[in-house]
């Protein structure tokens, strides 16, 4: 064992050894707690005892490993690093959308190219998988949303005029950071009649310095200008997009027969044919999937069972 090279999947959990994480262990992790989320075994957002206890157990079953509290934790906090990077950036941005089919995000050419250019680090997303993500958001969702300490770009510039005998002004450097930490927003930027609000990251130098109230206004009308001209290209593309990927690619009695033949029972039926219907994105996904898995979709889906 000592000769391998070391794996980027591998845990350090123990002194006497290493657990290594396979993307088959890292699916069933990810379902156990899922399983025990819809359970209720969960406080506040935290889960309880009883759930890792259970947890633990389901994971020696299914994988025939031995596994600890410790280790699950661990790496389930692997996990919800890697799956937050894709989340945060994506999360407020029309256009995109989650496929569970190729684990991608996907968007037209045109949405792509708005994004890249205000964000180059995007770029990776267009071909890197995000395995999970789905169980992600139905865990972490909540958790990831913007807290009582995010500011609005108008917030922040109002802030910025009664600070002007501070000498210690933010530059647009420092705010650029302060956006891409997500520790201030651009929604609601501007006029009231812009109605995409993402979280952007503004790029490029500036060396526009804060001595005087005239060239920090100048500063904020920048960012202003930048930031809706950013929001309205990005709009632009999303709108047109917007009606066709609202409807369904199939007729209300086409849903229904194939959930029938699905061999749901009435009840799942039911509660399956009205979810489809107002998530059209679901249903494309579970007619994108090989026939003989779209009980699986849809169960994965629908119900948050495999």
């Amino acid at each position: 064992m000592g000769g391998k090279k070391k794996n980027s999947n591998i845990e350090n959990t123990s002194e006497e050894g290493k657990l290594v994480w396979t993307p088959i262990m890292d699916e069933a992790l990810m379902d156990a707690f899922l399983h025990q989320h819809n359970l209720g075994n969960r406080v506040n957002g935290s889960f309880t005892t009883k759930a890792y206890e259970n947890i633990v157990n389901e994971l020696k079953e299914k994988l025939g490993k031995e596994v600890d509290k410790d280790k699950i934790k661990n790496r389930m906090k692997t996990l919800k690093a890697n799956l937050s990077k894709s989340h945060d950036l994506f999360k407020n941005l029309s256009g995109f959308s989650w496929s569970p089919v190729t684990k991608l995000w996907s968007a037209e050419p045109e949405v792509w190219d708005a994004l890249i250019k205000v964000n180059n680090d995007a770029k990776e997303w267009m071909t890197k998988p995000v395995l999970h993500y789905d169980i992600f958001v139905i865990l972490f969702g909540n958790d990831r949303a913007t807290g009582e300490k995010s500011e609005t770009a108008k917030e922040l510039k109002k802030r910025q005029s009664s600070q002007h005998d501070n000498e210690s002004q933010n530059t647009i450097e420092e705010i650029d950071h302060m956006v891409s930490q997500n520790q201030v927003s651009l929604d609601g930027f501007g006029t009231n009649d812009v109605d995409f609000d993402p979280l952007i990251c503004l790029g490029g130098p500036s060396n526009v310095p804060t001595s005087s109230k005239s060239k920090k206004m100048k500063m904020s009308q920048e960012i202003e200008n930048e930031a809706m001209g950013i929001q309205e290209a990005i709009n632009n593309v999303a709108r047109a997009l917007s009606e066709g990927n609202s409807r369904p690619p199939l007729s209300e009695a086409e849903v229904w027969n194939m959930l029938e033949d699905l061999g749901l029972n009435s009840d799942q039926i039911t509660t399956a044919y009205l979810y489809l219907l107002e998530h059209p994105d679901k249903l494309r996904a579970v007619l994108g999937c090989p026939p003989g898995r779209r009980l699986d979709i849809v169960m994965r889906v629908v119900f948050g069972t495999s």
